[in-house]
């Protein structure tokens, strides 16, 4: 799904992961632990390349959910040691902790990054 890189765009994002893992009978830990994931590679995606598009992507592999966004921005995503009093900067901390595997692989185009999550079976 290509969404426009807007804040409200991380919404579209996470009813489409509830959606598609609830239709595909994921259990419901699995679903809401897939939703944060999604929000918060989403919402980097979206700081990365603000109002250009942005494209979610879920699929199986190996019986687990694989979420992916791409976004056209070239430089990748990098974890930050948040301080209790800072308003962001955890993201990818929560990423790492929910997801089996995380990674950043090139878009096929050429232009911009695949930052990937794939999720428990």
């Amino acid at each position: 799904m290509t969404l426009l890189a807007v804040d409200s765009s991380v919404a579209l994002a996470r009813e489409l992961v509830r959606y598609t893992l609830t239709n595909w009978c994921y259990g419901r830990t699995l679903v809401d632990e897939s939703i944060l994931v999604m929000s918060e590679i989403a919402t980097n995606a979206i700081k990365a390349a603000p109002g250009r598009h942005i494209r979610i992507r879920i699929a199986v592999l190996g019986g687990a959910p694989l979420l992916e966004c791409w976004d056209p921005a070239p430089g990748v995503p990098v974890p930050r040691d948040a301080e209790l009093d800072d308003v962001s900067g955890r993201g990818l901390a929560l990423v790492a902790a929910y997801a089996k595997d995380i990674g950043v692989r090139p878009s096929g185009t050429g232009i911009g990054k695949v930052v990937w999550a794939l999720m428990p079976a």
